[in-house]
């Protein structure tokens, strides 16, 4: 059964640091070769807001601050959902970002198979952590494959 309770959860806030170095090697990975990256001042690639919290965080970060422990187990098997980007103007190198989190939707559905599909949302708010001035939302769907039990 989905955790419901974790709804409305804070995930904590972080600071992060955009570096030139991750942003080039993070549009290699994306097969981008744009010169545009290694520059800097450097606009990030679009999803790039994705992996902030994992590179370039300061001493925090992943897996959008969910309780893992508690979301895995015998029979469940976690995995990427979604994600979606709103921008207020675009990150770029050099960048100090603040960003804070909530756990915004938890629900579940029931598949034909008897199992269940678990979906946490997390919504991270990332500001310019000098100025305060919003900068862009990272919107996160994890998804819990559940087995049907067995009989």
């Amino acid at each position: 059964m989905a955790l419901t309770e974790l709804k409305g959860m804070s995930t904590g806030t972080q600071t992060v640091v955009i570096e030139r170095g991750p942003v080039r090697v993070f549009a290699d990975a994306l097969m981008d070769p744009d010169d545009t990256y290694t520059q800097d001042g450097a606009p990030v690639p679009p999803t790039f807001p994705f992996v902030m919290s994992y590179w370039g965080s300061m001493g925090t970060g992943g897996a959008a601050g969910l309780p893992i422990e508690k979301l895995r187990g015998p029979g469940r098997a976690i995995l990427h959902g979604e994600q979606a980007f709103e921008y207020y103007r675009w990150p770029k190198v050099g960048d100090v970002l603040e960003g804070t989190g909530t756990v915004s939707d938890v629900y579940e559905k029931e598949k034909s198979s008897g199992g269940k599909l678990e979906f946490y949302v997390t919504e991270t708010e990332w500001k310019d952590a000098k100025t305060g001035d919003p900068v862009c939302k990272t919107i996160f769907t994890l998804a819990i494959n559940v087995k049907p039990p067995k009989d």
